[in-house]
């Protein structure tokens, strides 16, 4: 009887584990079958959420918006407009020499002596810019800007020091603004490079200025017109005396290191007539020599002694330290 019991107790044991095997084993596949449906299920939810929603370390570098310059629509005559100061007076001069002949073009002077982007308060282009488009169409911008504006930067009372983080972000928002409000007139706008000067210390400065109007222009879809070669030395630098337009020898610098004569306004010229050019029709424009049958008043100096003569009618309160066009103060430029 016992033998009897011991072998019914060891049938029913081997049933019931028979039974659970039969109970894990369903188990067992669903849960390889959802293993395989979803893999990351298989990953704690603490080390997932880790790896999937905690911030990227680092800064996020993102690439500025670049617009590209609109095109030059075909048109029987176009208004090339001139802004900027005193050297901005010379190239519309340059300008107008070279393209006279062209009959599609009416070049007009916009520029102001002693104007730049640092002193609002004294010229603001940004308004200035606003009335001239509101007076007549712009169909191209030449802009030369730069040579006054080696100067602190007043705003909301606060002053703030020439080439600071706060002077620049300052400037570039009003070389913006400025931009804007030409583009919105629908200019063609070309940023002319500011030109290799006598002075190092001026020059470096205007190096900066350099890279302030270029970075701008690529980030506003403006043509940057590089002058690299104009009115330089073998080496690239400073010379006074070197060949004009038509291949002679001239002198093409004025005695301040900074403006030029009528021949080196010329080769500036001649620089955005061809980039203007290029863009209207694929073409560069044949130089052709110099004619007096369309003269043209201009308000640039053509030699030192004119220079001179312009600086004794300034206003002496006018006379600002940092100003290209200040015969008086000597500082920075020497």
């Amino acid at each position: 009887m016992a033998e009897r019991a011991i072998v019914s107790s060891q049938s029913v044991e081997r049933r019931r584990v028979a039974f659970a095997l039969m109970l894990a084993l369903p188990i067992a596949v669903l849960w390889w079958a959802t293993a395989q449906a979803e893999p990351m299920r298989l990953t704690p939810p603490s080390v997932e959420s880790a790896a999937l929603n905690d911030p990227v370390s680092g800064p996020v570098v993102t690439a500025p918006a670049q617009t590209p310059p609109p095109t030059l629509e075909k048109k029987r005559r176009y208004n090339v407009v001139v802004l900027g100061d005193s050297l901005g007076d010379g190239t519309w001069a340059g300008l107008y020499h070279v393209l006279r002949k062209d009959n599609r073009f009416n070049v007009v002077k916009k520029s102001r002596v002693a104007t730049g982007f640092s002193r609002q308060d004294y010229y603001d282009w940004n308004e200035a810019a606003r009335e001239i488009a509101a007076e007549a169409s712009i169909d191209i911008a030449v802009v030369v800007m730069g040579t006054n504006d080696r100067q602190p930067i007043v705003k909301d009372g606060k002053r703030h020091a020439l080439f600071d983080p706060e002077w620049r972000d300052i400037y570039r928002a009003r070389v913006d603004d400025f931009t804007a409000t030409l583009k919105a007139s629908g200019a063609r706008i070309y940023w002319m490079e500011l030109p290799v000067m006598r002075s190092p210390r001026f020059g470096a400065d205007m190096e900066q200025f350099n890279e302030i109007f270029e970075d701008r222009a690529v980030a506003n879809g403006v043509a940057f017109v590089k002058t690299e070669g104009l009115a330089t030395g073998a080496d690239g630098g400073y010379t006074a005396y070197g060949e004009d337009r038509f291949g002679r020898t001239r002198l093409l610098r004025a005695e301040d290191g900074i403006h030029f004569t009528m021949a080196g306004y010329e080769l500036l010229g001649d620089r955005i007539a061809d980039a203007i050019l290029a863009d209207l029709e694929g073409t560069t424009l044949v130089n052709a020599e110099p004619q007096a049958d369309r003269p043209v008043t201009l308000s640039v100096a053509d030699d030192a002694a004119s220079e001179l003569e312009k600086a004794e009618r300034y206003d002496m309160a006018d006379r600002r330290p940092g100003r290209s066009d200040d015969w008086l103060w000597l500082g920075a430029t020497n």
